[in-house]
């Protein structure tokens, strides 16, 4: 009969991998929210020209552990009906042009989370920290 030797660490290193993984994924999505909003509340102030402060203060970001998911925006009930001219600004009306301050943000770090996910999964399954 033969024996293999390692067979312990591997299995446990295997038992392990979800987990990292799950953490690497979390950081990344947390990274990219951060970015996402930085750059969301730096288009505010550049595309809006009266500022009272409503929509930038307003644009929130969250990042929930348990579901892997983040949110950038008009999160809570309270922001939405306080910035309940943020549509109006984003996407314009008849009269005013519209200003899409939060697309321009997803658009600019749309590779960067790719990148991000790409690299945690791949030194996740290489077993690198």
């Amino acid at each position: 009969m033969s024996q293999l030797k390692g067979v312990k660490k591997a299995r446990a290193r295997v038992r392990k991998l979800p987990d990292a993984l799950d953490q690497k994924a979390v950081s990344a999505i947390s990274d990219t929210v951060t970015e996402v909003h930085k750059a969301g509340r730096a288009n505010i102030d550049n595309m809006v020209k009266r500022r009272s402060g409503v929509l930038r203060r307003r644009y929130m970001k969250s990042v929930r552990k348990q579901t892997k998911t983040g949110k950038v925006g008009y999160i809570s009930k309270a922001a939405r009906r306080a910035a309940f001219y943020a549509r109006f600004v984003h996407d314009g009306t008849k009269l005013a042009a519209s200003r899409p301050f939060h697309d321009l943000a997803v658009a600019e770090t749309e590779g960067a989370y790719v990148r991000r996910m790409r690299r945690a999964l791949g030194s996740t399954i290489r077993g690198r920290k």
